[in-house]
């Protein structure tokens, strides 16, 4: 090594010099003196600019240290979430601010990442958290890597027709605060979609952690706007291995959307809408800044229940929800023809209203029976609202996801 042969060289010449001396003075050798450490300093830094990196091993040690970055999956309106790919590897964080490390099947498990939950990718068997989740799927070939849902038979028969349509033999474990203990043992599923926010899966999230099963949480209903709601399918996309499929779909859905902004544009008259309904002696109205609001003013609505700051839900009384709604020349109704069959039936739950011109005229709406299950069909929702309130733009097109109330 070139060290070496410096080293030899340097006290070959130092005899030469020594034996010199001796020869031309004193016949004794007097004792070498330590050279002076800035002379080694020096040196030693010349020796070491001239050593090969890859004697030392510098590249495996950098590429061992290094800081691993990727690329992270566009996002604009949700927040709460995250997906970062890195090579083969992505990160997601979920709302509750866990990772999860999604590694391909049949890959090693790289070092680095001992902080995150390892999923391998794509599911084989995901238990999937509500009726809402299991809509932001459902338009994509991922029916037989579910192995359960937390529902039950009945609770939405669009999806209990979807489950039935798909082939696959996929569980029902019951509600989320009496989830099937055994049943989902028995599924083993590699990972849990489960949701908490104002109104979290407590009992589930619990006998999850028992079993020990991995499980990321998805607040899509949290979400402030419907494109928000929307963007929470890419959350779903890198478990199921399914990408490039989502982004594509959403980026329809936000074209659709835009599309409909266009068509507004030269609207002025906006018609008042209130939404609502009635349980237990009050009045469950959406918050201004809810995405319900943001849907109805996105289909060209004037939402009035603007004096309520929320972007959840709030309980009003009976008598508050009157004075408002007089005002109203739509009301949709949060509800569906299970709970409500007619018009009758609102009178008997609320014999106010009869007199209130929106009942008068026959202007109330309720939600599609699968609307809660159509999840992936956010922007076709507000396109129907549009079509409710301004049915001019819309000849010959009549609204799938709210049906006018029986007589």
């Amino acid at each position: 090594m070139r060290k070496k042969y410096i080293l030899v060289s340097m006290i070959a010449l130092l005899c030469i010099i020594l034996l010199a001396s001796c020869a031309t003075s004193e016949p004794a050798m007097a004792p070498m003196a330590d050279p002076p450490a800035e002379l080694l300093e020096t040196q030693e830094l010349e020796e070491l600019d001239e050593f090969e990196e890859d004697e030392l091993g510098l590249d495996e040690i950098e590429e061992q240290t290094e800081v691993r970055e990727g690329t992270f999956m566009e996002i604009q309106y949700a927040t709460g979430f995250s997906v970062e790919y890195i090579d083969d590897l992505t990160i997601v964080t979920d709302a509750e601010n866990q990772q999860f490390l999604l590694v391909p099947r049949g890959q090693a498990v790289p070092d680095g990442f001992e902080d995150m939950t390892v999923i391998f990718t794509p599911v084989e068997r995901a238990l999937v958290g509500s009726t809402t989740h299991m809509g932001m799927i459902r338009p994509f070939d991922v029916w037989g890597q579910v192995g359960g849902i937390v529902s039950t038979p009945g609770s939405s028969e669009a999806m209990d027709l979807g489950v039935e349509e798909s082939g696959y033999d996929i569980a029902y474990v019951g509600s989320w605060m009496t989830p099937d203990y055994e049943l989902i043992l028995e599924i083993n599923p590699d990972v849990a979609f489960v949701y908490t926010g104002t109104s979290p899966q407590t009992e589930l999230i619990t006998m999850l952690e028992e079993l020990d099963i991995p499980f990321a949480v998805n607040n899509e209903y949290m979400e402030p706007t419907h494109e928000g709601r929307m963007e929470w399918m890419l959350f779903f996309a890198p478990f199921f291995g399914i990408d490039e499929e989502v982004i594509a779909f959403v980026e329809e859905q936000f074209e659709m959307l835009e599309e409909l902004e266009t068509l507004l544009e030269g609207v002025v008259d906006r018609p008042r809408v209130a939404w609502g309904s009635y349980h237990n002696g009050v009045v469950w109205v959406p918050g201004v800044d809810s995405y319900t609001a943001n849907m109805v003013r996105a289909a060209g609505g004037e939402y009035l229940f603007s004096h309520i700051p929320d972007t959840g839900s709030a309980q009003i009384s009976v008598e508050d929800f009157y004075a408002t709604l007089v005002e109203a020349d739509y009301w949709i109704y949060f509800s569906n023809r299970n709970f409500l069959p007619d018009y009758d039936a609102l009178l008997a739950l609320a014999p106010i209203v009869e007199d209130v011109s929106v009942v008068e005229n026959r202007q109330v709406w309720q939600l599609h029976e699968g609307y809660f299950y159509f999840t992936d069909q956010l922007a076709q929702q507000v396109v129907d609202l549009a079509i409710i309130f301004h049915p001019d733009l819309f000849p010959d097109r009549e609204p799938f996801h709210y049906n006018p109330l029986a007589e």
